[in-house]
């Protein structure tokens, strides 16, 4: 089995050499065959990864949740296993790994988003208008870390509630609403645990209705949700189905694992076991321990 290791040059930004560096190295410790890959502005993650389409290799993902999705995007229904090294500023779905994944082969559902695929979580409404703001998360003058929190002091200000019809197995509601977020994962946002009831590969879905319409109840439900108490809101409306659909008037904003998609509907089903997700712990450690020298 041969290890391939995409890394995203925009996560890592001035690091990118440390990381080649530490991966290198703890590959060849533990005797891997491997290969490194690093995108740029003329080769694409998906122009890279073109390359493993009929390969049965583990395809590392280097980076955030962006590069995880492109990663996914990319093997989906090809023989290979999809791996992840943290590297980026939410890093999500890798929290989730450290909690619930064992060493070796793990199988996981995906989620169908019309012509799109995400493993962790998709967000719609306000939560999805702060993770696509462009001129807050590549800010260079906002430390990465305080991005999220900018983004979202900038939309609470802007905000307006959005109407939208959602469907669920025989369910149909029409609601003013502030945001939905669908889940198979646990984390987003950089940390905020909104799903701590969810299972990977358990077939479904787990979406949260948020009906706040104006500040002062948005900001309620947020300050639950920082302290993991979100499910106790009277805002929130939770959801368990295979399949789950959004509807508005005008195109809206969705973000799918860190990645921007825009349009009037979002058709989402699960498809259980869709990936094998690779987990090797001592692999993680030793690039970690490279890192910090």
């Amino acid at each position: 089995m041969k290890y391939i290791f995409m890394i995203n040059r925009y996560s890592v930004r001035k690091k990118l050499d440390q990381y080649v560096e530490a991966i290198t190295s703890a590959a060849k410790k533990l005797k891997l065959d491997f290969r490194v890959e690093v995108n740029d502005e003329k080769k694409s993650t998906e122009d890279i990864l073109n390359n493993y389409k009929k390969t049965n290799h583990v395809i590392y993902a280097v980076g955030g949740d962006g590069i995880l999705n492109r990663v996914v995007n990319a093997i989906y229904g090809t023989k290979n296993k999809i791996g992840c090294i943290p590297a980026g500023t939410g890093n999500d779905f890798n929290r989730s790994i450290n909690e619930f994944f064992e060493e070796g082969d793990n199988d996981v559902d995906l989620i169908k988003c019309n012509d799109k695929y995400f493993v962790n979580v998709a967000c719609f409404g306000i939560d999805a208008d702060i993770a696509n703001d462009e001129k807050v998360v590549h800010n260079k003058y906002i430390p990465r870390k305080m991005q999220y929190n900018v983004g979202v002091a900038k939309h609470i200000l802007l905000y307006k509630p959005y109407e939208l019809t959602m469907k669920w197995d025989k369910e149909s509601k029409t609601k003013k609403l502030s945001l939905v977020t669908v889940c198979n994962g646990g984390y987003y946002g950089g940390g905020f645990h909104v799903n701590k009831d969810g299972i990977y590969n358990d077939g479904l879905l787990d979406a949260y209705i948020i009906t706040a319409t104006n500040r002062r109840q948005l900001i309620s439900y947020l300050l639950k949700l920082i302290k993991g108490k979100h499910k106790e809101s009277k805002y929130v409306e939770h959801v368990r189905a295979n399949n789950f659909t959004i509807i508005s008037d005008g195109a809206i904003e969705g973000n799918l694992d860190g990645e921007a998609l825009k349009a009037k509907r979002f058709d989402m089903k699960v498809i259980p076991k869709a990936l094998t997700f690779f987990y090797n712990k001592k692999l993680l450690e030793l690039i970690d321990e490279e890192l910090r020298g």
